[in-house]
């Protein structure tokens, strides 16, 4: 296993089932550092540069782009915008996907109702960044399950 942990942001407006539940059931909450909102996660992101997330899950943001705020501060760090940071919603309204998008989003998911609907969608993110090669200066997300 890499080591590297999962960075969930779980805003109010996260719904069940939220990515924290899906990473439990998928056995990697061992792994995954969860914050209930993004100036707590700010906050140790920018103070302890012992840890290094693999990537970041932004779940609950609330409606329209306002609610990218964290993601834009994200990516306007000098030190945290190689993190890749993916954007779950229960919402695919293109605006706020459009927005996702031009502030840094590496990723965005309309977030299934189902739970075990949602458990494959974080299963399938999972493969996908562990396949994924990625440019110098960012992160893989191969620790997820210790690929």
């Amino acid at each position: 296993m890499y080591g590297k942990p999962i960075v969930v942001i779980e805003g109010a407006q996260a719904k069940p089932p939220t990515a924290r539940e899906a990473l439990d059931a998928l056995g990697l909450a061992r792994n995954m550092v969860h914050f209930d909102n993004a100036d707590q996660a700010l906050g140790r992101l920018r103070g302890e540069r012992a840890w290094e997330p693999a990537v970041i899950v932004l779940d609950g943001l609330p409606d329209g782009p306002n609610g990218l705020d964290a993601l834009k501060i994200l990516k306007s760090d000098e030190t945290l915008r190689a993190i890749p940071v993916i954007v779950v919603t229960p919402s695919g309204d293109a605006q706020v996907v459009d927005e996702s998008f031009a502030r840094g989003a590496a990723g965005f998911v309309v977030k299934p109702a189902s739970r075990s609907e949602f458990i494959e969608t974080m299963r399938a993110i999972h493969e996908y960044w562990t396949l994924s090669e990625v440019p110098p200066g960012m992160q893989s997300v191969r620790c997820w399950l210790g690929t």
